[in-house]
């Protein structure tokens, strides 16, 4: 029999030798967590994360595209499936040859090299029928894009040569590289390039935010350069997402940096710390102030909603007597500012204009956005022959010199306070200017009209009556469709099946026709694109630029 004394010390020898293996057991296991997790951890709490830095999480990679893209351009070594049925039968899978061509029994080479993948199969049809001319049908479709091993290096985390589609995006490659790096990668700074040329440049900015993402068919040794890090700024506080903000040349603007990272509705006022010519420098200036300070790499801004703020200004001007600039106290309403104004006798009251700074600004990103699309539109558009070829470079250059000119127009601003019984509850902004008209008795008629005039208003005049006094429509004028622009901002589109006895009930004194121009281009996306971009100038500069 063993004694119990024994059995007691042998007990507790076995639970000391336990408590020692778990103890080192756990001590690894967290050690191994630690040394795991380093690489994995997010962005600590205190450290403002990097703008993109997280759109890499092997989502793209795990999703090669494969599906029906109509825009796609067939390529050398695509797989095109072929049927012929009817009086003579065939059916096969036909590789794109190295000379961008298909062999069609009975038929011959077709070049299907560079066809949009949704005319493939009438296009391969019209081959067949000039052949076989009637009793034969044929179907072709894209089986499968061409596999390509598209190299990644440059500031990403894992460079290397990688196998995919033609047809797959950047973001594909991007992420099969385990993304760009962080620290010392650029999102702004992204090249592809094709035999030692560079054939796109991308900004992945305009991916994130706008969802704008250049659609470039890779082929067989493409390779895809991450560029090292730009200068950044660090933008925070009353802002969507705190972030550190990259940029392309010597200095940006806040104005810029907020396309990116939207500020709080309620930001009013800036802090900017940075270092200017080896000097420290620090302001604190209201946010419209600031729109367009210089920041330079490293600057850390702040936004702040300061509700300390006891006063704003307001600009008068027109028919009025008194100061030209009110101080309000902040919050005062659009209300409060008329009962202060002392109108002449001539002043037109209904028809009184406010611009606002914020409101220009919005307009001018929304015209270069549009601009910018346009310009993308124009520059990769592939022509099929040597006709188009010719046809799309005269058609570019002309769009060129368009968004030139386009780029130069500065919006005014206008917020429309006509026909709303609430305007006068409006809040005013620090800065707003206030024009009060005079009375008029004029009718206007700019734009594509003989001779551009100001004509005196008559009740019984129609609108066809104004362009004949005018001298009727020039050669470039667009018939279908007119702007009339209300004296107190307000405007009405006009169809040439409205031309008629009715729209003269609608035109008011001080009004502006404004006779757009007629858009000559082959391309119907691009007639569609400069049309709303010419009517968008219209409306916000009251102006009307030639094409």
């Amino acid at each position: 029999m063993i004694p119990i004394n024994r059995v007691k010390k042998n007990i507790l020898s076995l639970i000391i030798t336990l408590l020692i293996i778990l103890g080192h057991g756990l001590a690894f296991a967290l050690e191994t967590q630690l040394v795991d997790g380093i690489d994995s951890q997010p962005t600590p709490k205190n450290e403002i994360p990097i703008f993109g830095q997280s759109l890499f999480q092997g989502t793209f990679k795990d999703q090669p595209f494969n599906g029906f893209n109509p825009d796609y351009r067939i390529t050398v070594g695509d797989q095109i499936n072929l049927q012929l049925w009817g009086a003579y039968s065939f059916s096969a899978t036909l590789t794109v040859d190295p000379k961008g061509n298909i062999f069609v029994p009975e038929v011959g080479p077709v070049h299907v090299a560079g066809v949009q993948n949704g005319d493939l199969n009438n296009f391969v049809l019209r081959h067949v029928k000039r052949v076989f001319k009637n009793n034969v049908q044929a179907y072709a479709n894209l089986e499968a894009s061409q596999p390509v091993k598209v190299f990644v290096t440059g500031y990403v985390n894992n460079p290397g040569l990688f196998n995919g589609f033609s047809s797959d995006s950047i973001l594909y490659y991007l992420d099969s590289a385990e993304g760009i790096s962080s620290q010392s990668g650029s999102f702004v700074d992204i090249k592809i390039i094709r035999r030692d040329k560079i054939i796109q440049e991308i900004n992945l900015y305009s991916f994130i935010v706008d969802g704008i993402m250049p659609a470039v068919q890779l082929r067989n040794g493409d390779v895809i350069v991450v560029g090292g890090k730009k200068g950044f700024v660090t933008v925070k506080g009353a802002v969507q997402q705190s972030a550190q903000l990259e940029f392309i040349g010597p200095y940006t603007q806040l104005g810029e940096m907020l396309l990116v990272i939207k500020p709080d509705p309620l930001a009013n006022f800036a802090r900017i710390t940075q270092v200017v010519d080896g000097v420290k420098q620090a302001s604190y200036q209201p946010l419209t102030n600031a729109m367009t300070t210089r920041l330079y790499p490293g600057a850390i801004v702040e936004l702040v909603r300061d509700n300390d703020i006891q006063s704003i200004s307001v600009i008068v001007s027109g028919e009025l007597d008194g100061p030209a600039t009110y101080v309000l106290p902040y919050g005062a309403t659009l209300e409060m500012l008329m009962t202060k104004l002392k109108f002449r006798e001539n002043a037109d009251q209904n028809s009184i204009q406010l611009y606002r700074k914020s409101v220009a600004e919005k307009q001018q990103v929304a015209l270069d956005r549009s601009l910018d699309a346009l310009q993308m539109e124009v520059l990769t558009r592939q022509p099929k022959t040597d006709l188009e070829k010719d046809a799309q470079k005269d058609n570019a250059l002309m769009i060129q010199n368009f968004i030139k000119k386009a780029r130069r127009v500065i919006p005014k601003g206008q917020v429309v306070i006509a026909n709303n019984p609430d305007a006068g509850k409006m809040l005013l902004e620090d800065g707003d200017e206030i024009t009060v008209p005079l009375k008029t008795s004029t009718i206007s008629i700019v734009g594509e009209v003989i001779f551009p005039t100001s004509l005196v208003y008559h009740k019984k005049y129609t609108l066809e009556d104004y362009i004949e006094l005018a001298g009727g429509f020039a050669n470039n004028a667009n018939r279908n469709e007119l702007i009339i622009l209300h004296l107190d901002g307000t405007i009405t589109r006009v169809h040439n099946r409205d031309f008629d006895n009715k729209l003269g009930n609608r035109l008011r004194p001080g009004d502006e026709i404004m006779v757009m121009p007629k858009i000559n281009s082959s391309e119907l996306q691009v007639t569609k694109d400069v049309t709303e971009i010419l009517y968008r100038i219209a409306v916000g500069t009251a102006a009307i630029l030639s094409f």
